[in-house]
């Protein structure tokens, strides 16, 4: 059996792991002090119960808002209510899924290694798998350290220019150019009017209103239009071939494959959480997709 002391320090360490393995998914970097002080404040209901002697004397209020607690201390800041959602899904979903994880080991392990504690499975094993699984996770969740549904920056070059956005990579956008097959990174147009040049952003302003006038000489090669449809509607989409594209996430820059950027006339949020939807194609494992030109 494990006793108070243990039960803690258990409460603790699984805390820390489970806050760890939701950062590690949604790609957000952890720091040790704020896993350290989610964990203790996650302490907190395991010492009610130990307290009261009752394992259902926590109000089923607080134990639906807890988990969103050490959430906000251990990974704040999310920017955006779909990130609070995922990552309050995944830890909910893991808190679930370590308890029948140690139910398993125990049953297994004490049949199969009589000699060993039960304090030793739950302490040191049942941990080192989580943290095993979490980081053999499909590479898509790994890959450039961007996942699906997840934000960051990304950066746009054209022509000696560059300009940077916040960007949620949506698995909803599978936008893709025709010709070239390229995946396409929309943009709200506002976002761009000092980095496009002038000819490019009258072309897509007429492009926009209906007007399907012939792009500019210069740009002709770069420049298209594209038909789509979405649950807000459809329309044309003026789209521009860019130099290159990174994406920016923990400090780090990631090299992606070659896109084409599509002009959104409205804003793609209500709260401004971000101003591009990214096509998750764009971190494929074909990276030698780089070798291919800019013209369109």
């Amino acid at each position: 059996m494990i006793n108070a002391e243990g039960t803690l320090f258990l409460s603790m360490e699984m805390d820390g792991v489970l806050l760890w393995m939701t950062g590690r998914v949604l790609g957000v970097r952890t720091r040790v002090v704020r896993l350290l002080l989610a964990s203790a404040i996650g302490v907190i209901p395991t010492l009610w119960v130990l307290a009261s002697q009752n394992v259902y004397a926590l109000p089923w209020g607080l134990v639906m808002v807890w988990p969103a607690l050490l959430l906000y201390v251990g990974l704040y800041p999310l920017r955006s209510r779909r990130r609070w959602i995922n990552a309050y899904a995944i830890f909910v979903a893991g808190t679930i899924g370590v308890g029948g994880l140690g139910l398993l080991l125990l049953t297994w392990g004490l049949r199969v290694f009589p000699g060993v504690s039960p304090f030793y499975w739950l302490t040191t094993v049942l941990p080192a798998v989580i943290v095993g699984l979490t980081i053999g996770m499909p590479r898509w969740k790994q890959h450039h350290a961007v996942g699906l549904g997840s934000l960051g920056d990304i950066r746009l070059f054209l022509d000696g220019k560059a300009v940077t956005v916040h960007a949620l990579w949506d698995s909803g956008n599978q936008v893709r150019d025709p010709v070239l097959r390229r995946p396409v990174v929309i943009v709200e147009t506002r976002a761009l009017i000092e980095w496009a040049p002038a000819e490019v952003l009258e072309w897509v302003v007429n492009v926009t209103v209906g007007n399907l006038v012939a792009p500019p000489a210069a740009w002709q090669s770069r420049l298209g239009v594209l038909d789509f449809h979405s649950l807000g509607g459809g329309g044309t989409l003026p789209v521009l071939a860019v130099d290159r594209v990174e994406a920016m996430k923990d400090g780090v820059s990631h090299r992606l494959l070659p896109v084409m950027v599509g002009f959104s006339a409205t804003a793609l949020t209500a709260d401004g959480a971000y101003q591009a939807l990214v096509n998750p194609a764009c971190i494929a494992d074909a990276l030698d997709s780089h070798k291919e030109g800019v013209g369109a």
